[in-house]
Order: C-alpha cells, then sequence, then structure tokens
C-alpha cells in the first residue's frame, strides 16, 4: 500500500489549479525540482512529503497501516495567499471523511482525517506556503 500513489491519484482533480511541469499537473514527491524553480511558477504546486509517522495497525482479523503525510502548497509571494488558500481548502476537501473515494493499490481507507491547512515556512522568500496533514487508516485487502 503506498500512500504517495495514493495522494497522487487524489490530487490529480485540481491539475487546473495547478502549474505545469513537463506538460503534467506540477505535483511532487519531497521536493520540486531545481529547473521547475529556476522561474518561479505562475500558478500553486503540490509537494506530497513522505510520512511523518507509519506504523502497523493491527487486529486479530486485520493488518494495515496508520500514515500521516502532510501535502504542501506553494506559490510565488505576490503580496496576497488567497489563491493558496483556496487551493488547499479544496486538498483538505478531498480527503477529510472521504476515505471511500481513496484508491489504494492492495488495500482499502478506513478513515482519512485532514487537519490544516496551516502556514508551512519556507527559505525561498519569493514563495509562500500551506499544508495540510492527512490521516490515513489503510487496511490491506
Amino acid at each position: 500500500m503506498n500512500s504517495t500513489a495514493t495522494i497522487f491519484a487524489r490530487l490529480a482533480g485540481l491539475a487546473s489549479s495547478l502549474a505545469t511541469y513537463n506538460g503534467a499537473p506540477a505535483i511532487f514527491s519531497e521536493r520540486a525540482p531545481d529547473d521547475f524553480l529556476d522561474t518561479p511558477p505562475t500558478k500553486p504546486f503540490l509537494i506530497i512529503a513522505v510520512p511523518t509517522r507509519d506504523e502497523p495497525m493491527e487486529t486479530f482479523t486485520e493488518t494495515g497501516r496508520l500514515i500521516l503525510q502532510d501535502v504542501r502548497g506553494y506559490q510565488r509571494d505576490t503580496g496576497s495567499g488567497a489563491d493558496l488558500d483556496t487551493l488547499m481548502r479544496a486538498v483538505r476537501d478531498l480527503f477529510h471523511n472521504r476515505p471511500s473515494e481513496l484508491t489504494v493499490t492492495g488495500g482499502r481507507c478506513d478513515v482519512c482525517r485532514v487537519n490544516g491547512p496551516m502556514q508551512s515556512p519556507t527559505t525561498d522568500p519569493s514563495l509562500i506556503g500551506r499544508r495540510v496533514s492527512i490521516r490515513l487508516d489503510l487496511v490491506n485487502t
């Protein structure tokens, strides 16, 4: 069960709100490529971080994983974060309390909860950031 693939598949629905990279929506794992950031994009982009928590979740009849994973959104600092806030609320709404709508290879999602959006610090002064934290209770099938 790959939580990053599960999250990526769901985020693809936001493609029209995102910058593009090599003809695809700008959704990256861990970090954006250096050549993408050479020219700051005009639309937001998303980064699916590695899980901050990934632990076994077992009962007498089922095995699975409890995963906490952030999705971070960034955009050029234009003096307003309204577009980024709107995007990150849409990210939250794609996941929060919608476990049955997630595609999990080799399993299913029983619980999906989201916190945020909240500020996501950045070391690049030309960008602003927000993040949501997603909790996934994934069960092997």
